[in-house]
């Protein structure tokens, strides 16, 4: 993983517990924004959460990619029993939620994903563009 770095913690390290990745358009951003996100939560004890976090990461800067073309970074920050994703990138135009496409296309689950699995989500100006964000619950200890 190019930029990433997770080092070791111990339950006495003070919260929260914070990772950035850098991101660009390039091939293989996706696939490194997933394993950061693995990584980072690689001693939470229940994999489901550790798959739906994943799942998520993709679909944010998948539509990162997808609809502005110049996403900026993925920052995951971990406090007791919370965890925050936020996507940035160079546009300030909003996330609008649409229908998912019909079976055969694909496409349009994103938001609709992040509905259902989020705790909460949304987005805020960010510098020149905007972040998307949403928390999930991950199981303490």
């Amino acid at each position: 993983m190019v930029g990433v770095r997770v080092p070791s913690r111990s339950r006495s390290s003070p919260w929260p517990w914070a990772r950035r990745l850098p991101l660009s358009a390039r091939p293989g951003t996706i696939s490194e924004a997933r394993s950061c996100t693995a990584a980072f939560l690689a001693d939470v004890a229940d994999p489901l959460v550790v798959a739906d976090a994943v799942l998520l990461v993709s679909e944010l800067v998948g539509n990162a990619i997808r609809h502005t073309g110049a996403p900026d970074s993925l920052l995951l920050v971990r406090c007791p029993g919370l965890l925050r994703i936020e996507v940035s990138d160079a546009s300030r135009r909003p996330p609008l939620p649409r229908t998912p496409y019909g079976p055969i296309e694909t496409g349009g689950l994103g938001l609709f994903l992040l509905g259902r699995l989020a705790l909460r989500w949304g987005w805020y100006p960010a510098g020149p563009g905007k972040a998307v964000w949403c928390e999930l619950r991950i199981p303490e200890g």
